[in-house]
């Protein structure tokens, strides 16, 4: 007879070597884990930190030049006021001059006829095809431009022809009981380009200044459909009394009094 109380059971319980190795493998996922989440709040947080400074130069840029076109334009309002100076503290991006920019048409009448037509004598800034080119002075950082342009600034992404706005109406009204007024600046300058590591001091000099008046009852701004600020110019156009049917790039005032039109060429030097 078989005593089955003193029959011998396999022992169940873990060996020092089990704990062993489960204690790393608990080690290894916890460390694991703990990785990971760093490696991800550091990317993520770096990302978020490298947007939100991309977004505030921007918005600096912005304010700056918002506050160089205020004090730019006194040489467009006021004929004795021949530059202005003013300051851009950058550390990033590209402040350049281009002499080309939009291309602007003013017919005056309701016949359609350019001013180049009427006064190609007077209008020095009108070029040989009757436009004129704008040009502008901008500052450019990751893909965005914040540009002054005939004396309004505009703000457009990479690719501007998508996404374009107007931050300051260049000088055109249309009011109702009195003349209407456009006054525009061309710049005229070399091409050129510079990457600021501070402060940078740059003047805007009147070069030229033409006026005329038209005793005409009607005045319209076109505006070349190959402008990098389609969206922006649509809106300036359309704005302070002119009308834009369509959202097109013409605006047309019907004043009821004069006329009064200023080019004023303008250099910029830094």
């Amino acid at each position: 007879m078989i005593d089955r109380s003193r029959t011998q059971r396999p022992d169940s319980s873990p060996t020092n070597t089990d704990r062993g190795v489960s204690e790393v493998l608990g080690f290894i996922l916890v460390f694991s884990i703990i990785f990971l989440s760093v490696g991800l709040l550091y990317t993520v947080g770096f990302q978020a930190m490298n947007d939100y400074q991309e977004t505030e130069q921007l918005n600096n840029a912005e304010r700056a030049m918002e506050s160089l076109t205020d004090n730019f334009n006194d040489v467009l309002r006021y004929g004795g006021v021949n530059d202005r100076y003013g300051e851009l503290t950058m550390r990033e991006g590209t402040i350049a001059v281009d002499e080309g920019g939009t291309t602007v048409n003013i017919e005056v009448g309701d016949n359609g006829e350019s001013i180049e037509e009427r006064d190609n004598d007077l209008f020095n800034a009108y070029g040989e095809d009757g436009t004129i080119d704008l040009g502008e002075f901008s500052y450019t950082a990751h893909g965005d431009t914040i540009a002054y342009e005939g004396g309004g600034l505009v703000r457009a992404d990479e690719d501007r022809s998508e996404w374009s706005t107007d931050l300051k109406q260049p000088q055109i009204r249309c009011e109702e009981g009195s003349a209407a007024s456009i006054t525009l600046a061309s710049v005229t300058a070399d091409d050129q380009s510079i990457n600021p590591s501070d402060s940078t001091g740059v003047t805007m000099t009147e070069i030229n200044r033409d006026t005329k008046v038209y005793d005409n009852d009607e005045v319209t701004v076109q505006v070349e459909d190959d402008t990098e600020y389609e969206a922006a110019w649509e809106s300036m156009v359309g704005s302070n009394g002119f009308d834009n049917e369509d959202n097109s790039l013409e605006g047309t005032c019907e004043a009821d009094g004069d006329i009064v039109i200023t080019l004023v060429e303008v250099g910029f030097e830094y």
